[in-house]
C-alpha cells in the first residue's frame, strides 16, 4: 500500500466503525483502537454521487462519537500525512520504516496508564 502510483481507495470511517462495533463486543476491560493512515479518506464512487466532503465529514463524525463514547481508546499514527485535524490523539511519522519504533512507544506509553 506504499508504493507510489497505487490505487489507495478506502472509506476510513466506515471501517473505524466496523471496526469499533466489533471491538466492543470483546471481553477485555481496556480497549484501544489504533488507527494507521496515509492520509485522508478517498473514493471515487462515493465522491462522484455526493457533496466533496462527504467522506470526510463522515470520518469526523464517526471519530467525534468514539472519542465521546469513552469506552475505546482511539489513538491514531499517520504516515506522511499529519492526521491531527481528524484525531484528538495523534502522531504523524514521515517514513513508514518508522513505523515499528513508534508503535513500540506508543504502546508502552498506553500501558503506562
Amino acid at each position: 500500500m506504499l508504493r507510489e502510483g497505487l490505487l489507495k481507495e478506502n472509506i476510513d470511517g466506515e471501517a473505524l466503525s466496523w471496526s469499533f462495533q466489533r471491538l466492543l463486543k470483546r471481553p477485555e476491560e481496556r480497549k484501544i483502537l489504533m488507527v494507521i493512515s496515509d492520509g485522508a479518506p478517498v473514493d471515487d464512487s462515493t465522491l462522484s454521487t455526493n457533496h466533496p466532503l462527504f467522506l470526510d465529514d463522515h470520518l469526523r463524525t464517526i471519530i467525534n462519537s468514539i472519542e465521546e463514547d469513552n469506552k475505546i481508546e482511539l489513538l491514531a499514527i499517520g504516515i506522511g500525512h499529519d492526521v491531527s485535524k481528524y484525531y484528538k490523539r495523534a502522531i504523524t511519522i514521515h517514513r513508514a520504516e518508522e513505523l515499528g519504533e513508534v508503535l513500540l512507544e506508543e504502546l508502552t506509553e498506553l500501558f503506562k496508564n
